[in-house]
């Protein structure tokens, strides 16, 4: 997927004075030397031609593993003047709000987006830089900017579909096949965690384009099909409302989970959700560990449902492939709930007792595998 790099910065410049090249330097904390770009094309008509130096007051340092200094490509959308939602203090007299409350503005964003030769997609969108524009030299016409933003969009799409080549190679696992041993099952469905990431990474990217589904559908290689809508009536939409109430209330009776392994982490889930959601812990910042602990815990309820709640006969590879899913989720909790604790003073009890029916849960896991792999 895309390198997001924008927190990592300390600083950089991106100059577009050369019609049809952008050049730039970029300080990343932790690496001893900066990012050097030589793209491609042009920005959007805010920088053509002119010089971008900003600043990141916060920079972080990251994991630069595979990623190259030098960095040469096409340029993607490259603007300082996205509009983005940006949260404001209460205190701060706004009219809009997000909705779960919170107050925003719309501020200007600084996207700036390449395609490395090396590295794939590479993106910086933040709002939280300081930044300064030169006069430019040069200006780019609208029609100009037009055909820049379909060379940016074919760019998009030619990334794309690399990540599909290599997600979905020719030697893939045959359909055919009988039956698909775990690690068969791990493959396919690593792939359709990158598919699935893909689609997240165009949603990100054309959300707000009013040809969202187009673009999409054309990155990912779809047929849109026509949607007709019948005139026809549901028979039940006029009866009594307390029969559909019984109606609903046995569908959910039918459908509830019933292995226990599942209740066990809808219980920790549940309890983790009440202990931090009472004591305030949790807010809008994805950084925010107990926001993550509470992620980690509801999306390991998801696999173990995907793995054990089944109504035809599980195939043993596929179980174990997610169990082991559910399993790097319930790590990432008990790591996590070790991360958040020490933001603390002293750990409280019912941390302590949360991580333990981890660890008891994780062991139920382990048993359930060996089962699983001795069935086939």
């Amino acid at each position: 997927m895309a390198w997001r790099v924008d927190r990592y910065v300390i600083k950089g410049e991106i100059q577009n004075v050369t019609p049809g090249k952008v050049s730039g330097l970029i300080w990343l904390k932790g690496l001893n030397k900066p990012l050097e770009l030589k793209l491609a094309g042009n920005c959007y008509r805010d920088l053509a031609g002119a010089r971008l130096v900003f600043e990141n007051p916060h920079p972080e340092e990251g994991d630069y593993t595979g990623l190259d200094i030098f960095q040469h490509g096409l340029v993607g959308d490259i603007t300082a003047s996205k509009k983005v939602k940006k949260l404001v203090d209460p205190d701060v007299p706004t009219d809009t709000f997000t909705p779960s409350g919170l107050p925003y503005v719309i501020g200007n964003c600084i996207y700036i987006e390449w395609f490395s030769e090396t590295n794939g997609r590479v993106l910086i969108e933040t709002t939280d830089f300081k930044w300064s524009i030169t006069l430019p030299n040069w200006h780019l016409s609208e029609s100009e900017e037009s055909e820049q933003r379909l060379k940016n969009q074919q760019a998009m799409f030619e990334f794309m579909e690399k990540l599909v080549h290599v997600i979905e190679p020719d030697d893939d696992v045959d359909s055919d096949s009988s039956e698909m041993d775990e690690f068969q099952w791990e493959a396919f469905l690593q792939k359709s965690d990158a598919r699935s990431d893909m689609l997240m990474e165009l949603f990100e990217k054309y959300g707000d384009d009013p040809k969202c589904e187009l673009l999409i559908a054309d990155a990912m290689g779809w047929e849109i099909e026509s949607i007709e809508y019948t005139d026809e009536i549901d028979p039940n939409w006029n009866e009594n409302p307390e029969k559909l109430d019984e109606k609903e209330d046995d569908d959910i009776d039918d459908s509830f989970p019933n292995h226990p392994l599942i209740s066990t982490m809808m219980d920790i889930s549940s309890r983790i959700f009440f202990e931090t959601e009472s004591r305030k812990l949790l807010n809008d910042e994805s950084s925010n560990p107990w926001n993550q602990l509470l992620w980690h815990s509801q999306l390991s309820v998801s696999k173990l449902v995907s793995a054990l709640e089944d109504d035809t006969e599980p195939e043993p590879g596929f179980v174990v492939a997610t169990l082991k899913r559910a399993l790097h989720l319930i790590h990432l909790a008990i790591a996590t709930i070790e991360a958040a604790s020490r933001l603390q003073d002293k750990k409280e009890a019912w941390q302590t007792e949360i991580r333990k029916e981890l660890f008891t849960l994780r062991e139920s896991i382990f048993d359930l595998m060996q089962i699983y792999r001795r069935s086939s």
